[in-house]
């Protein structure tokens, strides 16, 4: 706690903080601490060069998409954040890749470096972000949203303020601390009852159907994420021609 602010923080830099099941489970315990705490704001920072790298490979290739926990579920997870009754700003000092960028559009503000980046690569690799999807239009326009999905290009800091997916640039170094500054502004400025009420109609009127969030994951064939998955930890191109040529006409 800083103050009245929490702090969590991902911290497994050697695999670039990606979602594990491990990393989900901490940060929904940590939640539950913010709780019994009573933080009045939460800040999600993390360790190391990068913010984090998306979900763990090997999780997933373990069958995470297809076996839902609730306790080790990003998609839960990230629920949670948008529909947590407090404010929740992220801290991003680099890369924020898939689930990565998808944490952070969970969150209500983001404080980034100038070396913060972002991209969601997923559709390459057979998969879907399935909360982007929900989220990401909602800040950039469906089409923009749409284009970001299907190249996975990189977003580097000047496009992602100039497309509302930062608020604020800070040297690297600061980004933490301006976090949890801006948030005891926050919280020092307006009650609980009507930061609470701001977020849970914001949210409602944008509609999120959390339901197919949660379960469109599994959409996409299981031998096409599975390819991707490979050759991804195999390091090598995919071969997605064999499922073109199943649905080509005969």
């Amino acid at each position: 706690m800083r103050g009245n602010v929490a702090v969590i923080t991902l911290n497994d830099p050697d695999r670039r903080n990606a979602l594990s099941r491990q990393i989900v489970r901490e940060v929904v315990n940590a939640l539950e601490l913010c709780d019994a705490n009573g933080a009045r704001a939460i800040v999600i920072a993390s360790n190391g060069p990068a913010f984090c790298a998306g979900a763990n490979i090997d999780d997933l290739k373990d069958g995470w998409m297809e076996r839902s926990d609730p306790l080790t579920d990003p998609a839960l997870l990230f629920k949670r954040l948008v529909e947590a009754p407090r404010i929740v700003i992220a801290a991003v000092q680099g890369g924020a890749l898939g689930g990565g960028f998808e944490l952070s559009l969970s969150c209500d503000l983001v404080v980034a470096a100038e070396s913060a980046w972002f991209a969601l690569p997923e559709v390459s690799r057979g998969v879907i972000p399935n909360t982007g999807l929900a989220l990401l239009q909602k800040i950039v326009g469906s089409r923009a949203a749409l284009e970001l999905i299907l190249t996975g290009r990189k977003l580097g800091i000047d496009e992602a303020v100039s497309r509302d997916l930062v608020n604020l640039v800070v040297p690297r170094e600061s980004v933490v601390e301006r976090a949890v500054s801006w948030a005891h502004e926050i919280v020092s400025k307006a009650p609980p009852g009507a930061i609470s009420a701001a977020k849970r109609h914001l949210h409602a009127h944008a509609g999120y159907d959390w339901e197919r969030v949660q379960h469109s994951v599994t959409d996409v064939p299981r031998v096409e994420w599975h390819e991707g998955l490979d050759a991804f930890t195999e390091k090598r191109d995919t071969n997605f021609e064999p499922f073109w040529r199943a649905v080509a006409p005969a």
